[in-house]
């Protein structure tokens, strides 16, 4: 599943929206083996949210006939975030705090304004997601909590993409990424991705 998004969401960079919804829409409807459906549990919230802002964003260009109308639904939210390694069988965590100090992460995944964590992805490539429908003023810290892979490490250190959208699916979405490379030796200790102001 987390390949085939992957794949969606470059066709999606590169105008192509019309093949992107296609592949996002095949990523929910198609059957998986259970070792991947397991390992990939919760990831049609992350889909469905990709595929209502493509709608959002490039309806009139698309066919949405072979789309079940029940999941097509306007996701208007001030922030998300969206993190996502490049090495299978990794555990990593997403944290989020938010302007009154409060972090969102699996051990906590609804905050007092109304942030959201997606399920907690332990094997895989992620996605893990944070949403926020109404945002505060303030700064928000990104955070990971590397808990370690089961990987040789002849590929090199885990890098995190962190993929930060405020004002999402609103026509006034703005998107930034940010790339790091996680020390091998600083696992289970929180790394800061980056800070960012509403």
């Amino acid at each position: 599943a987390q390949s085939y998004r992957d794949y969606a969401l470059a066709l999606a960079d590169n105008g192509a929206y019309q093949q992107a919804l296609d592949n996002l829409y095949k990523v929910l409807t198609q059957t998986y083996n259970t070792q991947t459906s397991n390992r990939d549990d919760g990831i049609e919230e992350i889909i469905i949210a990709e595929i209502n802002n493509l709608i959002a964003k490039y309806g009139s260009l698309l066919n949405t006939k072979g789309i079940d109308k029940r999941l097509i639904q306007p996701l208007l939210v001030d922030i998300r975030v969206v993190l996502n390694w490049n090495k299978n069988d990794t555990d990593i965590d997403l944290w989020l705090t938010d302007p009154n100090g409060e972090k969102c992460y699996y051990s906590n995944q609804s905050t007092a304004i109304g942030g959201r964590i997606s399920n907690d992805f332990t094997d895989g490539y992620g996605p893990e997601q944070f949403m926020l429908k109404k945002a505060i003023k303030g700064n928000y810290k990104i955070e990971v909590d590397y808990y370690g892979d089961r990987q040789v490490s002849i590929g090199g250190p885990t890098t995190v993409t962190a993929e930060i959208y405020t004002r999402y699916a609103t026509g006034k979405q703005e998107r930034k990424i940010i790339i790091l490379p996680l020390e091998e030796g600083n696992k289970n200790k929180g790394h800061l991705i980056g800070e960012f102001k509403f």
